[in-house]
């Protein structure tokens, strides 16, 4: 039978079913049931943690013992103390020179070691120039001379004569004026007339003009004489001049060294006062260094004086070091504000290293400072805050205000602040402070064979050692840093237990 679609059962069947009464309220209900189970849970593990806490035995915890700090000491001992300054420096020549030939010409041989490097000995011919044009220089000085001094023959010659003239003249004057007195005499007597007496002045008059120009041409002639001798002497200055130069068409080593350069070859054309050759005396080479202001004002107040002190040098080749020492000679004589303070000089005394020193070379200088009277040389190590150091006193520390004189490599030198005979810490720690506990293993007492009698190069066993140990409750490096008696005492301790009476 058909239904209806008002039918209740046939339009319900596309909507959700309906709910039951009371559904919400039961799934709340049993929400609130877990949760408080959980809670329950929760605080009843709490509550059994804390019961077994409080019937856990109590622990008490050990002492930890005063762990000493093993250190380096060093016994202070007081003496005379030189350091090192300890420098760079460069080598120079102190002898060198750039030849120039003094004459022109063709080069018409050398020396065979006429080379960059090589060493040529004092005395020997570099190289020789062409003396054609210099022998023809010297003939023709040789023969102008040779001219003049015929020339300055003829003139003491010619001089001679006119002084012969001269003497011959004044004669004949002398004559000439007796003649007019006796002629003016024989007039007053009547014996002669004026015309007569006249003549006769006429006579003197003429030989003293004579005489006159006999003196003047004595004079020309000694000027031209003294002319004469004049282009002589600068005639014998050219000769001279043209044997120098001859010679000096064989150029020689001024002094045993060894060439830097050399420009010369044979049949090339060299000019007057150009380089030829360049050469330095390698027995005289000196090393220039640099001490600052604090340095020279240190060595220069000195008992010992800065010129005649020995240096010594090391010059590093191919990984080798190889030792100079040489004499300080020289002090600059400005302030080198460049490199910051004075420069000085030594010779480097001659040796017969294996590899010799050449100008240039950068070399390490070690130069002696000033001499500290009753100081103490120290490692480096043991200087803190620049003027503090540490004494070892009881086992424990104390600072110590020093005076710092001067470094010398890894070493200090103190000038006062420590007394002879103390022990200083030369171990650098993180956390120094006084009062520490340090122990200096060096200076312990050997060890023991049961841990309570010193027995000279004895030691205890293993199986001791392990349970001083664990009867310490220490780590292998708090036991490592603790002193002799701390380990000793713990022996005693394990000795003198019951359960190990009877161990070794």
């Amino acid at each position: 039978m058909l239904k209806s679609v008002e039918d209740p059962q046939i339009a319900g069947d596309d909507t959700a079913p309906a709910r039951r009464p009371g559904g919400g309220v039961a799934t709340a209900l049993r929400a609130t049931v877990q949760a408080a189970l959980m809670v329950a849970v929760l605080v009843g593990s709490y509550l059994a943690m804390e019961r077994l806490i409080a019937a856990a035995p109590e622990r008490t915890a050990r002492p930890q013992p005063d762990v000493s700090v093993p250190v380096e000491a060093v016994v202070v001992a007081a003496g005379d103390e030189r350091p090192n300054v300890s420098l760079y420096g460069e080598v120079a020549a102190a002898r060198a020179v750039d030849i120039r030939p003094p004459v022109s010409g063709e080069v018409i041989a050398i020396h065979p070691d006429l080379s960059a490097g090589r060493r040529i000995e004092a005395g020997a011919t570099l190289f020789e120039i062409d003396p054609f044009d210099l022998e023809v220089a010297l003939a023709e000085a040789r023969a102008n001379l040779a001219q003049t001094e015929a020339t300055i023959a003829e003139n003491e010659a010619r001089l001679v004569s006119e002084r012969a003239q001269l003497e011959g003249a004044r004669d004949q004057l002398d004559l000439a004026r007796s003649d007019l007195a006796r002629a003016e005499q024989l007039r007053g007597n009547g014996t002669l007339t004026a015309k007569q007496v006249e003549d006769r002045e006429l006579i003197v008059s003429q030989r003293e003009q004579a005489v006159s120009q006999r003196v003047n041409n004595i004079a020309i002639e000694e000027a031209r004489l003294d002319q004469q001798r004049a282009i002589r002497t600068r005639l014998e200055l050219g000769v001279r001049r043209a044997e120098r130069n001859l010679g000096d068409t064989a150029v020689r080593a001024p002094f045993s060294g060894v060439v830097r350069s050399s420009t010369v070859e044979t049949g090339r054309i060299v000019a007057a006062n150009d380089v030829a050759v360049a050469m330095y005396d390698d027995s005289a080479l000196d090393v220039r260094f640099t001490l600052t202001d604090a340095q020279y004002g240190r060595i220069a107040t000195d008992a010992d004086p800065l010129i005649g002190r020995d240096v010594t040098l090391v010059w590093t080749v191919g990984n080798l070091d190889y030792t100079y020492t040489a004499t300080v000679n020289g002090i600059g004589a400005d302030i080198a504000s460049a490199r910051g303070g004075v420069d000085v000089f030594a010779r480097i005394d001659v040796t017969d290293a294996p590899v010799q020193l050449r100008p240039g070379a950068f070399v390490a200088v070690t130069v002696p400072d000033r001499l500290y009277e009753d100081a103490v040389r120290l490692p480096e190590t043991a200087l803190y805050d620049a003027g503090t150091m540490y004494v070892i006193a009881d086992g424990r520390l104390e600072h110590r205000t020093v005076e710092v004189a001067a470094f010398d490599g890894a070493d200090v030198i103190v000038t006062g602040g420590l007394t002879a005979g103390e022990q200083v810490m030369t171990t650098r720690l993180s956390n120094v402070e006084d009062g520490l506990k340090v122990s200096v293993p060096s200076a312990e007492t050997p060890a023991i064979d049961d841990g309570s009698t010193p027995v000279a190069g004895a030691r205890p066993s293993e199986e001791m050692i392990t349970a001083a140990k664990r009867l310490s409750g220490l780590t292998d490096a708090q036991w490592d840093a603790l002193s002799g008696d701390e380990r000793r005492a713990y022996f005693r301790q394990l000795r003198d237990r019951p359960d190990t009476a009877g161990d070794g």
